[in-house]
């Protein structure tokens, strides 16, 4: 009978194990340490049940202490391991019932992971040298037929698959000017039901199957270090992952708004883009009914020329003359503004020091702006500058986001460069992104606001960990179909990288052949269309302007159309934001997450669940029909409400401005009446839209959309609403918990979708009568009415205090037209 050893987080510094190989195992407290005869060290720590942390030193080396970087959010785990030993083996569990199971053989110290009570294991170390002078690889057997997915993206989002089977990538900062915006992610999900993240900023390397093998190395260091997360499922596993290198920042709630710049046709047009501009394009706009939220200044703000390099970070007092009364004006409107940071003004701007620069700076464009983030002082006066040029509420300036520019273009410097706290360029530069982020957030906005603003900063390229401040966009993309295509699936893969809020120039930046922005087309297929299914909503680049009014009628016929269902879907998109800051699921979610034993889900990457109900697959081309990929189940046309069975790839005509859009059966679907804002929003009513089938469950959140009292004071709504199928029924709850200015009464409108014949329902014991009908209207005075036409059953419920239940049941076939 084998003896099981239990290990607890007690200090403890022992041999307690020694196998005849000279194997020897030492607890360290909640960790095992296993060495052989030649020095090779391997630490084992769990990290609660169902992640393990694995590292590997050579003789007289030191493991990393866990500080040397901080993409994992705490190393303060609860966790114990239980052992046993064996002939030719130790085994390790990190829980008697549940969790892992970790073999590690005597003879090599090579690893095995399984889940407890399974028997296969779903990662099995080769035996491969792991050592190759200053670099270090783990080798694993590879199976020909897993899949793989994640490692965030890289230069631009050009991502041809989001699955990685077969190919060998690395997720590094760039070598060369122009090499824009990698979203520096070393976690991936294999379709076996686990995850690994590579807990090192050294240059990695990645083969997924490539001849045959499976591995991942790290250059520039002997150190090994690398956490294995147990699912199975892919949402369990983005979960965990997100626990321990921390959850993706809730924006503001204006943030997924629509989003406008005044990029103009060439930075140094006559077009002023002053205070007046934006005045006159937003009313214009508001007043032909498109609404707008974000206002994102390029360049022409800042003093100095308003000019990408010419020009320094503090208000031009020609253009805005009066910064404080245009804040009152922005706000007023409903708006939000955020302000731009160009790498290069660095040098002009106030209290720059030359010591401030790189040690070695020589190749580097603007290399006389190339901040030292490593430097406590550089991060002070980076976040000084924003504080006191605009950001202290004490100057009343305008300013509620950050956008910082070019920091991904300095690859030039050496390798070899060497910073003051004794690490070099070769390991940094994977992590200086998250620098500029905890610059901002971590050591200033959140030391200035302490919760009463969130801060939401953008970032051309993003490092692992970095959610927890900020977020990114994928840089000066080309407004060409085949960007648009890598953009679909860049927006996947920083989702399952833990990046929910990810941004793109929705249309592209520019087409540099063409020397145009996005044609009419392509606006109303990219820029409105799939844009307006994209968490951060943002149109933007040179050539033909972005703004809807800009463009011919029929254009903005499509831009209205898809501004309007935006700005309904809001309690939808909002809810989906909360549950991607509480669980780092994303808002747009690839097919994989709930489908990866599925090989359709694998193939099908241009199309993506928008929340759980809605799958969205945007004609990426001029052609008139897109294949669609349906899993199992009942679907609704979103557009006529049409059923479509399941379990079929489809052909879906999709003409020039028509997104392609369905709903599964057994869906609730929140809306808001459409607004010129979201601050506009009346949280006093809602539309509740149910795709009867199946049974649905939908949990409402809702908070003040500004503060952070949602996570420090607890300042939030939810409300449980359940749809039964049989007997038909839906149940609203009382709500659950409240906010600053939230509703206290609430009109409910109730749509239920292919209802094919009438019937009567009760609310809450009384009868609904008739809805009175005028031409194509309804007086909505309390009472239901059937819609033969559009097979619309609609139920209309007066103000109600939301802290009471609502009950709504059929009660037989009476409703006519």
């Amino acid at each position: 009978m084998r003896k099981w050893f239990f290990i607890t987080g007690l200090m403890v510094d022992m041999i307690i194990g020694k196998a005849q190989s000279g194997l020897k195992l030492i607890q360290i407290h909640r960790s095992i340490i296993l060495s052989d005869t030649k020095g090779e060290r391997l630490r084992l720590t769990p990290y609660g049940k169902y992640i393990m942390r694995v590292q590997l030193v050579r003789k007289d080396e030191d493991f990393f202490p866990d500080n040397r970087n901080e993409m994992v959010v705490s190393h303060q785990w609860p966790g114990k391991l239980n052992w046993v030993e064996e002939k030719t083996s130790f085994i390790i569990k990190t829980g008697e019932k549940d969790g892992l199971v970790i073999r590690v053989s005597k003879s090599a110290m090579n690893l095995s992971f399984s889940m407890n009570g399974k028997a296969v294991a779903f990662l099995t170390e080769t035996g491969l040298p792991r050592w190759n002078g200053d670099s270090i690889r783990s080798s694993f057997v590879n199976d020909p037929n897993e899949h793989f997915t994640g490692l965030g993206h890289g230069y631009f989002g050009r991502e041809e698959s989001i699955d990685l089977k077969g190919k060998t990538v690395s997720r590094n900062y760039g070598t060369e000017h122009g090499q824009q915006a990698p979203l520096i992610v070393p976690f991936y999900l294999s379709g076996k039901g686990y995850g690994v993240f590579l807990n090192s900023t050294f240059p990695n390397t990645f083969n997924f199957g490539e001849n045959g093998g499976y591995e991942f190395s790290i250059r520039g260091t002997g150190r090994m270090d690398y956490f294995v997360i147990a699912g199975p499922g892919f949402s369990t596993i983005i979960d965990r992952y997100t626990q321990l290198t921390g959850r993706p920042r809730l924006p503001l709630k204006a943030f997924f708004g629509l989003a406008l710049s005044d990029k103009g046709n060439d930075e140094k047009s006559s077009d002023p883009s002053d205070e007046n501009w934006w005045k006159k394009k937003i009313t214009d706009h508001r007043n032909a009914g498109f609404p707008i939220d974000h206002i994102i200044n390029d360049n022409r703000w800042r003093a100095g020329g308003g000019q990408r390099c010419v020009s320094y970070f503090a208000w031009d007092s020609v253009r805005y003359p009066h910064p404080d009364e245009y804040a009152r004006w922005v706000h007023s409107n409903g708006l939000i503004l955020t302000l731009d940071f160009n790498r290069c003004i660095a040098v002009q701007s106030e209290g720059w020091k030359p010591s401030f620069n790189l040690p070695q700076n020589e190749g580097i464009d603007f290399n006389t702006s190339a901040p030292d983030f490593t430097k406590k002082e550089v991060r002070e006066w980076f976040w000084n500058l924003m504080w006191n040029k605009t950001l202290n509420p004490a100057l009343s300036f305008p300013g509620d986001a950050l956008w910082i520019d070019e920091f991904d273009e300095m690859g030039k410097a050496p390798l070899s460069m060497k910073f003051a706290d004794g690490t070099t360029w070769e390991e940094r530069k994977n992590y200086w992104f998250m620098l500029v982020a905890k610059s901002l957030v971590q050591e200033g906005w959140d030391k200035k606001f302490k919760g009463t603003r969130r801060p939401f900063v953008w970032v051309r390229g993003m490092t692992a960990g970095g959610q927890r401040y900020a977020t990114l966009w994928s840089g000066d993309i080309k407004s060409t179909y085949s960007d648009m295509k890598t953009q679909v699936r860049a927006l996947q893969l920083a989702g399952i990288s833990g990046f929910p809020f990810w941004g793109h120039d929705a249309g592209g930046f520019y087409d540099y052949e063409l020397k145009q922005g996005p044609t009419d087309s392509m606006y109303r297929q990219w820029s409105m269309a799939f844009g307006s299914f994209t968490p951060f909503w943002k149109p933007h680049g040179v050539g033909q302007s972005r703004w809807p009014l800009d463009r011919p009628v029929y254009v903005q016929n499509d831009a209205k159309k898809y501004t309007r269902l935006r700005y309904q879907l809001i309690p939808y998109i909002y809810t989906y934001a909360h549950q991607a800051n509480e669980t780092g699921l994303p808002i747009a979610q690839a097919m994989v997450i709930d489908h990866q034993d599925d090989p359709q889900a694998w193939k099908h990457d241009l199309q993506y669940m928008w929340g759980n109900e809605m799958l969205v697959a945007p004609n990426c081309s001029a052609n008139s029909t897109v294949s669609v990929w349906l899993p199992k189940g009942e679907w609704y046309d979103f557009w006529n409400d049409a059923p479509i069975k399941g379990d079929q790839e489809i052909k879906y005509e999709a003409p020039v401005g028509k997104l392609p859009l369905f709903v599964k059966a057994g869906s609730i679907i929140p809306m808001a009446n459409f607004a010129l804002s979201t601050a506009f929003i009346h949280n006093d009513s809602l539309t509740i839209h149910i795709y009867p089938g199946k049974d649905a469950v939908f949990e409402l959140y809702e908070d003040d959309g500004v503060s952070e009292a949602y996570k420090n004071q607890n300042q939030k709504r939810t409300t449980l609403i359940n749809f039964t199928q049989s007997p038909f029924s839906l149940a609203i709850a009382a709500t659950h918990g409240n906010y600053n200015k939230a509703p206290v009464q609430r009109a409910w409108q109730l749509v239920f979708h292919g209802v094919s014949k009438p019937f009567c329902v009760e609310v809450n014991g009384v009868k609904m009568k008739p809805v009175q009908v005028t031409g194509n209207n309804t007086n909505l005075q309390e009472g239901a009415i059937w819609n033969k036409n559009n097979k619309l059953l609609m139920v209309f419920i007066n103000r109600f205090p939301v802290n009471k239940p609502i009950v709504m049941k059929r009660v037989g076939d009476c409703i006519s037209n």
